[in-house]
């Protein structure tokens, strides 16, 4: 896997729709109407709008675009602004047949970073190839 370009995921898009849906009914369901009320709808539809526009469903300036590793093992991440985080080492990984989860260490356990990668948002070999490299014994020796 050298370079692989990340576009929107229907999938992760009605993950996104139902699970905030389902916390908005909970939450008004057991608050009564108060400012308490008002106060955690607008804090979920805030939620909401992050992780579509971290997800590229939002016009973003600052989403994830690409993702690439070399040969030493050394990962960069692209963002739509044009800008690069470079020189990061692969920590964990979480792998299913319809997600990934890459986790990238900080200097500061802050600033760790997590890129979730879709099947439906990525091209279906780089995909399989990357799913490959992580379930791989060698790969986070």
């Amino acid at each position: 896997m050298r370079n692989m370009v990340i576009t929107r995921s229907r999938k992760l898009l009605a993950y996104l729709i139902l699970i905030h849906s389902l916390l908005l009914a909970t939450l008004l369901s057991l608050l009564e109407i108060s400012w308490w009320s008002l106060f955690s709808t607008i804090i979920l539809i805030a939620s909401f709008i992050y992780y579509t526009r971290q997800h590229q469903w939002l016009k973003a300036k600052r989403s994830l675009v690409s993702v690439e590793c070399n040969d030493d093992k050394c990962w960069s991440l692209s963002y739509s602004d044009q800008s690069q985080k470079s020189g990061l080492n692969l920590e964990s990984s979480f792998v299913t047949p319809q997600l990934v989860m890459l986790y990238f260490n900080g200097n500061y356990f802050w600033q760790r970073r997590s890129v979730t990668v879709m099947a439906d948002a990525v091209d279906a070999e780089l995909f399989r190839q990357l799913r490959v490299y992580l379930k791989s014994s060698k790969t986070f020796q």
